[in-house]
């Protein structure tokens, strides 16, 4: 029983953030694919903000994206953003190559349309609307992405799902963390982010 009292103690203080994943869908329409989220996080919402459209340390958020930074404005002015995404789940690996047109609608609204061109997905929208709850933020976000290379047809949504329940859950605890020390408040530091090393070519 002594040897489980170290055990607990590390756990509370990984389950101290009050960031939480309330609901979480994903879906198929012919072959785009449809995400639908609300998560909670325990920050104010003008800092939440600012942490989700700092692209040039979206990395630090999850493991998944690999890079990000802003590209070269749309010809009309509009802002644009490069990421890459990688991420394995049982046998199959997908990588995401895009570039988005991006809205700011501060501090309410964040919007992109996916630059096909310019992408490895022939369609993709994305859509973060922000709102307090009290001293919080709630973030329903919605996806629409159509990829352009193959995704298992029957096991796709559910490997979706598993890829945002797992790595989303860790990213909102990093967003809550970051949006609190920038609010100049307390925050437990959450585990450090593990990346796989590339292969080096022969």
């Amino acid at each position: 029983m002594k040897n489980l009292f170290p055990i607990l103690l590390v756990l509370c203080s990984f389950v101290a953030s009050a960031a939480e994943i309330r609901k979480l869908e994903v879906t198929k329409t012919g072959g785009v694919y449809f995400v639908d989220s609300i998560s909670y996080i325990d920050a104010p919402i003008s800092n939440v903000y600012e942490v989700l459209v700092d692209y040039e340390n979206l990395n630090r958020l999850t493991s998944a994206i690999v890079e990000s930074h802003f590209v070269e404005p749309a010809e009309d002015g509009t802002p644009q953003v490069y990421t890459l995404t990688r991420k394995c789940v049982f046998l199959f690996c997908g990588k995401i190559e895009k570039v988005d047109r991006l809205t700011m609608e501060p501090v309410h609204k964040i919007s992109t349309v996916t630059v096909p061109e310019q992408s490895n997905i022939d369609y993709g929208i994305s859509e973060w609307l922000l709102s307090e709850e009290g001293d919080g933020t709630v973030i329903s976000y919605r996806q629409e992405l159509d990829p352009a290379f193959w995704v298992p047809p029957l096991i796709g949504p559910m490997i979706i799902k598993r890829m945002m329940r797992k790595g989303g859950r860790r990213a909102i605890f990093r967003v809550e963390y970051y949006a609190r020390i920038a609010a100049g408040l307390s925050a437990e530091e959450p585990p450090a982010i593990k990346r796989k090393r590339r292969r080096q070519a022969q």
